[in-house]
């Protein structure tokens, strides 16, 4: 628990950190949210390339801006490869969104930390430990609560962000190995290049396969846009924008771990959004599935801290 102490030794910083954290993540899942919202009107070769291309725009002109944010080691394959997995991660998620409630989808998607402590364990020889072999077993009955296995109204989709889960800790796994010299901003602007660019690769497949743009948010092309449609990519795009900066800049000012236990503050808003914009609230079932969920990822957050005080940077 040294890094949770130091938190109450350096007071300004660490305060500053976990602000910037739970801004991010509140609009994050606000973001999130607004994509199902209106999954009906866009496809998600539109979200990934418009919102995307907006985002490189805004990151670009804070790289130009801010010469600090060049330093530090280029990017490598091993970011390529991240920006890779966070694309996947993405394009997974919003998949499963239109046809799951948002609160399961994202429960299901934060299962990551244990699939963290798993990976860490596999790739970067991290010793689990009892707190983190708990924190897997309870994501797992949280898993298990939500799906009720044998219940026939299971929607298949909740492989989605499942495994969009999977792909995020592989990410975070791969940055805190491998990339931990790259500046965040770099990283984010890479990942936001890879993200327009499977945004055209999805469009360009789904044209040749002679895709229309009524075929539902996946496998539409282009379905008209009204200025409302436009207005809200720009938007979205901003957003992440601003959300990336928030993230790169909490990890910067806080042990990631500390920083982590309050990332998984997105399944809290993800709730409140679920209620205040969809008025679906989940049942006592799923509710305490979520918790089971919460609970493992929050366990899985402190046994990180135990073994690893250094930096994170996965989003």
């Amino acid at each position: 628990m040294t890094s949770i102490r130091s938190f109450w030794r350096h007071p300004p910083a660490q305060i500053s950190g976990i602000g910037a954290i739970t801004a991010g993540v509140l609009l994050l899942s606000l973001s999130d949210a607004l994509v199902k919202l209106n999954n009906g009107a866009l496809s998600l070769g539109q979200v990934l390339t418009v919102r995307s291309a907006v985002a490189v725009l805004c990151l670009g002109a804070v790289l130009r801006l801010c010469s600090r944010a060049g330093r530090g080691r280029g990017v490598n394959g091993w970011v390529w490869l991240r920006s890779f997995c966070l694309a996947l991660m993405w394009g997974c998620y919003y998949a499963g969104l239109p046809g799951l409630p948002f609160s399961i989808a994202a429960a299901c998607y934060y299962t990551a930390p244990m699939w963290m402590a798993l990976l860490s364990s596999t790739l970067l020889g991290t010793r689990i430990g009892a707190r983190g072999g708990l924190a897997i077993l309870l994501g797992l009955a949280g898993v298990l609560t939500i799906l009720r296995p044998g219940m026939d109204d299971v929607s298949p989709l909740v492989g989605l962000p499942l495994l969009a889960g999977f792909l995020y800790a592989l990410a975070a796994v791969i940055t805190q190995g491998r990339c931990r010299d790259v500046p965040a901003i770099a990283m984010a602007l890479n990942l936001n290049l890879v993200l327009v660019l499977a945004g055209f690769g999805l469009l360009a497949a789904l044209s040749w396969l002679g895709g229309h743009d009524d075929a539902g948010f996946l496998l539409s092309v282009w379905p008209k846009l009204a200025a409302s449609g436009w207005a809200l990519l720009i938007g979205l795009g901003v957003l992440l924008a601003v959300i990336t900066a928030l993230v790169a800049s909490a990890y910067q000012s806080a042990p990631a771990p500390v920083i982590g236990l309050f990332d998984n503050g997105y399944l809290v808003f993800a709730l409140l959004w679920s209620g205040a914009i969809f008025g679906a609230r989940p049942g006592p079932v799923d509710i305490v599935g979520i918790a089971l969920i919460g609970g493992g990822a929050l366990l899985a957050s402190i046994a990180s801290t135990n073994s690893h005080p250094g930096r994170m940077e996965a989003a």
